[in-house]
């Protein structure tokens, strides 16, 4: 069996985020997009493989230490760059999250908030 772990590229972390879904986020910023839109708010997160490199349980562990602070309606948002070019990653990372009851929400695109539901 193999036990290696899927590693995502992550270019920054807000951890007390009040405007990226509801309640008290913490905010994931993935890197990498090719949509290179005109109005993006991050364009520095569209290089593809910079930031630094997690696996899905080293970024949950440091994302769960301000559990505390997101109250019954936060949770974790993931943004970027584009989340779903790391599908594996986002998708493994929130499967995690979901195991130890965090709300998540990704900022995808132009589709805006939207709750996973590929976990």
């Amino acid at each position: 069996m193999d036990n290696k772990q899927i590693k995502g590229y992550v270019h920054s972390l807000e951890s007390f985020g009040s405007v990226d879904g509801p309640g008290v986020r913490y905010v994931i910023f993935f890197s990498g997009c090719a949509m290179r839109c005109q109005f993006c708010h991050n364009p520095d997160t569209w290089k593809m493989k910079q930031g630094e490199l997690y696996t899905a349980d080293e970024l949950l562990k440091k994302a769960l230490r301000y559990k505390g602070y997101w109250g019954s309606k936060g949770g974790i948002t993931v943004s970027g760059g584009e989340p779903l070019l790391q599908m594996d990653f986002l998708t493994e990372f929130f499967k995690k999250a979901k195991a130890e009851g965090v709300h998540t929400t990704s900022y995808i695109r132009n589709l805006r908030y939207t709750t996973a539901s590929m976990v």
